[in-house]
């Protein structure tokens, strides 16, 4: 796998001893045999690993929430200079009052400006919190790239400034991903567990970029967000204070190999699906410019589409490939 491998050969220790011990716990982490984080002591990584975890971990936040007198510690990433975070939804539900952590100790009180969390339908899970007085936050660099690799090695970030982290495998998952008994588009299960990668942690690629923050569990496992899924959500948050997304009207699965794509199982009437003469067994194979592989991928493209927006869908049926165009719909249950 290519980031697998990428970030593999970036580990690189200043000691011989640090080295083996590291690629050991990495080609164990890998295969979801090594659970333990590993020590953050300056001969535990190479310095290309360790200063892009440095400078990711600079955008990573404690966020420390009251609800019913109880105080909870969650994570949160800056992603606007002016006081802009996402954290967990789920960790916010509640809040009496919310306060962020900055570099130096600081407290700041923040304040929830949207939410993107829904209890029985497909959502992002994501929440964007202002924190009050903050002009020069450092900002994520949050990866744009759509259906990061799956089934390869990922650093989970869980402590301001990069100071602890776990390496772990993002896993395949070809739909949507269920989590908190509630489902997240698109999302990507791990098997890091929830104390390697509690909510609000950070994913890294091999280049420190975020490919995906925590935002729930699955079976004792991290579960995160896309990180091109957070960034738009983020926008949105931010102007509107919702997502607004499409909905095409389908239920379907993903295709059985060779095909590729997901095969419509049935189709909503009236919906923007009949209007296209969508038909069971078509398999929809491109939304727009992006091929789609998998249903999960779907729901996250057409998440992250307006309603009322055109759009051309590629469709394969009885072996003959169509493009077909409709106009999506608003939808408020998150189903494709």
């Amino acid at each position: 796998v290519a980031l697998g491998t990428h970030l593999a050969s970036a580990i690189t220790a200043h000691t011989a001893t640090g080295a083996a011990d590291l690629s050991a716990r990495a080609s164990a982490a890998a295969s979801g045999l090594a659970r333990d984080p590993v020590p953050d002591t300056p001969t535990a990584i190479g310095s290309t690993l360790a200063a892009n975890m440095a400078a990711a971990g600079r955008s990573l936040l404690y966020v420390d929430v009251v609800r019913d007198g109880v105080e909870i510690r969650t994570l949160g990433v800056g992603v606007g200079a002016n006081g802009m975070v996402l954290a967990p939804a789920a960790s916010l539900a509640g809040a009496t009052r919310i306060v962020v952590a900055l570099p130096g100790g600081v407290l700041h009180d923040a304040s929830i400006v949207g939410q993107d969390f829904a209890a029985r339908a497909a959502s992002s899970g994501l929440a964007l919190v202002h924190v009050d007085g903050v002009s020069n936050m450092a900002v994520a660099r949050l990866s744009t790239e759509r259906f990061a690799a799956r089934d390869s090695l990922t650093v989970a970030v869980s402590a301001p400034g990069g100071r602890r982290f776990s390496f772990g495998s993002i896993v395949t998952s070809a739909q949507s991903a269920p989590a908190n008994g509630t489902v997240l588009v698109d999302a990507m299960p791990t098997d890091l567990t929830v104390s390697d990668a509690p909510m609000g942690s950070m994913l890294l690629g091999a280049d420190g970029q975020v490919l995906g923050i925590v935002t729930g569990t699955s079976s004792g496992r991290a579960v995160a967000t896309p990180a091109w899924i957070a960034s738009e959500v983020a926008s949105r948050l931010a102007s509107v204070g919702t997502v607004l997304h499409g909905w095409l009207g389908i239920e379907g699965t993903t295709a059985a190999p060779p095909q590729s794509g997901v095969e419509v199982g049935t189709v909503t009437t009236p919906s923007a699906a009949s209007a296209a003469g969508l038909r069971r067994g078509d398999v929809i194979v491109s939304v727009g410019r992006h091929r789609v592989s998998t249903m999960a991928q779907l729901q996250g493209l057409l998440y992250l589409t307006h309603p009322g927006q055109r759009l051309s869908l590629g469709v394969v049926r009885h072996g003959h490939h169509a493009v077909v165009t409709t106009v999506l719909e608003g939808d408020e249950r998150g189903q494709p």
